[in-house]
């Protein structure tokens, strides 16, 4: 799976990359998301059917790093569209879809109606998609749609039969058949409403990879009011971007190294964290019909988000505070209402050590942990420099047996042997600090200075040795120099 792997490798440059069309190269993102001349998702007018069986995995993206993340994706896929996006969401008041959904059973369903541009879709320029999205153990996914006008789509909903829907095709009246079995056979209705500013990345030559970036996510608990322009009730932000990189299973299989690689650098650089069975419904839900579930998704007891359904700030949070999001095999996708409490609680001292390990991260190594390990490198180098010194001192000075020489290649052996081993502990030191391996035990360094006082006394002994014997033979030279000059 994709969200297995998380290394820091680095992509290869778009010119050599599968994913990318020949147009990405020039694409770009401005600033403001009402500049540019891309086009939006409400230049839509599609009527045809339409059928997706893909694999996705998707991410959370701290705010503060939106825009690297932008800049990442669109080196592998060019952006196509940009524009807010609406959706509605059906369940009926016992909560089965979301028990499904939330459950994975095999086979579950989730209908949704959605449009993109203004709030309420406009007759003239917005087409209303019906969504149904089925859930599959083993085999990918499958989202089906067909598109109505918001009359029609309206009367849809309240089940009504329509001349639109019998004018569409085969396949879309066939997509509607099953849409409107679903509703009626559970008897759905609406339950929430999301809205958001997403950034669609699609090659324009073909569709095997297609990713989105959501910003402002607005989770809001809809009217049981049919219609598009019902109004809706109270309503949270989710405090972080969403990205989903979507991939057909036949460009998965032979594009995986390169998919790889782009999640990598998702996770890196980006500052991203996988989130794979996380879900815009199941959070808004969870939340707005709290009472009503027996179980809420794992990561609703992460403080930023409770924080976020409460309407409080959160201090600290930083562009890494996620959490602790448990992922597959760690512990399930849910936990108990009772528990929630206790859940955010357990969480809350790990979290803080998260967030801490991740700023550390984000902001390098310690400038002062880089310029110690200099100088205990320029300290070394000093030593050495003295070893040297004293080594061509006994060069210089002839003993008696040639026991300077010795001393002198001994002090010059000992002198390469500290600074090669000095160069060797800067760099290895300077690697950790860089990969934030802060831990002090391997900072420490006793082979080195033991070496060093080794050398240091071996050289003084045999020096003083040779010392004491040079001045006892030049005192016996000078005595025997006496004695001769007197018999003369």
């Amino acid at each position: 799976m994709l969200e297995e792997k998380a290394s820091s490798k680095r992509v290869q440059p778009m010119d050599n990359n599968p994913l990318a069309a020949p147009s990405a190269q020039g694409s770009s993102l401005p600033p403001n998301p009402g500049l540019g001349r891309r086009k939006s998702f409400s230049d839509r007018r599609d009527v045809k059917a339409q059928t997706f069986e893909r694999k996705s995995v998707k991410f959370w993206v701290p705010v503060h790093r939106v825009t690297a993340v932008i800049d990442i994706v669109k080196k592998f896929i060019p952006v196509s569209r940009r524009g807010v996006v609406h959706s509605i969401y059906f369940d009926n008041d016992e909560s089965s879809v979301y028990s499904a959904r939330l459950f994975r059973q095999d086979g579950s369903q989730l209908l949704r109606f959605r449009w993109y541009g203004d709030d309420q879709p406009s007759e003239k320029s917005s087409s209303v998609f019906i969504e149904t999205k089925t859930h599959n153990n083993d085999r990918p996914s499958v989202k089906e749609r067909f598109s109505l006008t918001p009359a029609s789509a309206d009367s849809f909903e309240s089940g009504v039969d329509d001349e639109e829907v019998e004018k569409l095709g085969e396949k879309a009246r066939g997509l509607a058949k099953k849409a409107r079995k679903f509703m009626s056979e559970r008897k759905l209705h609406r339950v929430l409403r999301t809205e958001y500013y997403r950034t669609a990345f699609e090659s324009s030559t073909h569709s095997d990879f297609r990713a989105s970036l959501d910003q402002n996510v607005c989770l809001v608990k809809e009217s049981q009011e049919t219609g598009t322009n019902s109004r809706s009730g109270p309503a949270w932000i989710f405090p972080h971007a969403i990205f989903e990189l979507k991939i057909s299973s036949q460009a998965l299989e032979r594009s995986k190294d390169v998919v790889q690689k782009f999640t990598d650098e998702l996770i890196s650089v980006g500052g991203a964290v996988v989130a794979p069975k996380f879900s815009k419904f199941l959070s808004g839900y969870s939340a707005h019909y709290n009472d009503k579930v027996g179980v809420v998704p794992s990561w609703m007891s992460q403080e930023k988000i409770v924080a976020a359904v409460q309407g409080r700030e959160v201090g600290g949070g930083g562009e890494h505070s996620f959490g602790v999001v448990r992922q597959a095999g760690q512990g399930g996708t849910y936990d108990r209402v009772e528990d929630f409490k206790a859940e955010r609680k357990a969480n809350k001292k790990a979290e803080k050590k998260a967030e801490k390990e991740a700023n550390k991260k984000e902001r390098g190594p310690d400038q002062k942990s880089v310029m110690a390990n200099e100088r205990t490198l320029l300290a070394w180098l000093r030593t050495t420099m003295l070893l040297l010194y004293g080594s061509s001192y006994f060069l210089d000075h002839d003993i008696e047996g040639g026991v300077n020489k010795v001393l002198g290649w001994i002090g010059i052996s000992s002198a390469l042997g500290v600074v090669l081993w000095a160069q060797w502990r800067y760099n290895k030191r300077n690697k950790m600090l860089l990969s934030s391996e802060m831990n002090i035990a391997k900072y420490s360094d006793q082979y080195g200075t033991n070496f060093l006082v080794l050398c240091t006394i071996i050289c003084s002994v045999v020096g003083l040795i040779a010392y004491q014997k040079s001045v006892l033979t030049y005192n016996n030279w000078a005595y025997m120099r006496t004695e001769i000059a007197g018999d003369k």
